[in-house]
């Protein structure tokens, strides 16, 4: 039994090195917190109207983040090359695990600041602002029970179903052509799921909020929050045996799907702008930055566009400076990737006849290409503010 436990140990440590999430789990839901607190801190101490806006703006917080904390269990290529081994779907489900749990605890824990800090900045006394955190927090307790629900579902309906079956009618007919049945599930469940998780959450906020407001709450209504604590938990205790049973039958064609869609592994183009001089290892860095990172160039339209826009249409305020720091990160944020690339570089740069920093894969050119457009709009923003001062 212990000899076991120690392999199981030891074969989910390897399984870990293959994890490839670092700034994807909190970046984006650092940004929506940031913008949802922007939003409540301009609505002033109008209670009613902040909890509609927790209400709506905490699902919005919890599927910003969604893929990046789901993706381990089934879209990672790493599932897909592991797949051929003779792993157990427990080990690769614990794996997936603790990317999952870092993510839930991230936004989590910036909900709880952005809602908590916006509504003390708009003049909300300390025990409805606390009331707000409490429904948040209660949503997310909600979507950290059902949120395994989303690769379970995944794994058990991602299988190929006989044509006879009615859950291959039923995938065909809510796939439209658009892509294979058997990953039709993977465009419905996120979006149910976290609906699931809203609906559950529902009547414990408003018993919550019915207490602080000194409103005798029915009975029925503490009751239904415990049945919907209930009901969350019988599904996260079934979503492990789902994954299990559906693991190996679904992987396959989702990443058949995931191919198709992607359609040939063509390079992204980079823009020659970027290029700066005739340093190979700075091209080489530039290529890698934009290569490894998702829409390059619509993060770059967004920060230089929305600094400009903000420059020009907004007055000065730290709501406004907190959306074009977040901005910012998008665009910054990236760039750290390239430091774990830099043992490989260095390996193939060595034996080049390059200067010293070129031989340890280093160079200038990144840097000028990745902070000139930050330094360009922050000087924009300087000076179109201190013109309006």
């Amino acid at each position: 039994m212990v000899r076991a436990t120690v392999m199981a140990a030891s074969i989910r440590s390897t399984l870990r090195r293959f994890e490839t999430h670092g700034w994807e789990v909190w970046l984006i839901p650092v940004v929506v917190a940031a913008a949802g607190a922007v939003v409540m801190g301009s609505t002033g101490a109008d209670l009613v109207l902040l909890r509609g806006l927790v209400f709506v703006g905490g699902p919005l917080l919890i599927l910003s983040g969604l893929h990046a904390r789901l993706a381990d269990y089934l879209h990672a290529p790493s599932r897909h090359r592991l797949l051929a081994l003779p792993l157990a779907p427990d080990d690769h489900w614990v794996t997936a695990q603790r990317v999952h749990r870092r993510g839930l605890a991230m936004t989590g824990a910036v909900g709880a600041l952005a809602i908590g800090g916006a509504a003390l900045g708009s003049g909300t006394d300390l025990v409805p602002a606390a009331g707000l955190v409490g429904d948040w927090l209660w949503l997310w307790l909600m979507s950290v029970l059902v949120e395994p629900l989303i690769p379970a579902a995944g794994a058990r309906l991602g299988q190929r179903f006989d044509e006879e079956r009615t859950e291959h009618a039923v995938l065909e007919r809510l796939g439209g052509g658009f892509t294979i049945p058997e990953a039709v599930v993977h465009l419905y469940a996120p979006g149910l799921v976290v609906g699931l998780a809203a609906a559950l959450a529902m009547p414990g906020q408003l018993w919550l909020d019915r207490s602080i407001d000194g409103i005798a709450s029915p009975p029925g209504l503490a009751i239904g929050a415990l049945v919907a604590l209930a009901m969350a938990l019988g599904g996260c205790l079934w979503a492990r045996r789902g994954y299990a049973q559906g693991f190996f039958g679904s992987v396959p064609w989702l990443h058949e799907a995931i191919r198709t869609l992607a359609g040939p592994p063509v390079p992204e183009p980079v823009p020659t702008w970027s290029l700066l001089g005739r340093d190979p290892v700075g091209h080489l860095l530039v290529r890698q930055l934009w290569r490894t990172t998702a829409v390059p160039g619509l993060r770059l339209f967004a920060m230089l566009g929305g600094t400009t826009w903000i420059a020009l249409a907004a007055s000065p305020s730290v709501a406004a400076l907190a959306t074009v720091l977040a901005l910012v990160a998008v665009w910054l944020v990236p760039s750290m990737r390239i430091r774990a690339l830099a043992p490989g570089r260095a390996r193939l740069c060595a034996p080049l006849p390059l200067p010293p920093a070129g031989r340890a894969g280093r160079s200038w050119v990144l840097w000028a290409v990745v902070l000139a457009p930050v330094a360009g709009s922050m000087t924009l923003l300087t000076v179109l503010w201190s013109m309006n001062a």
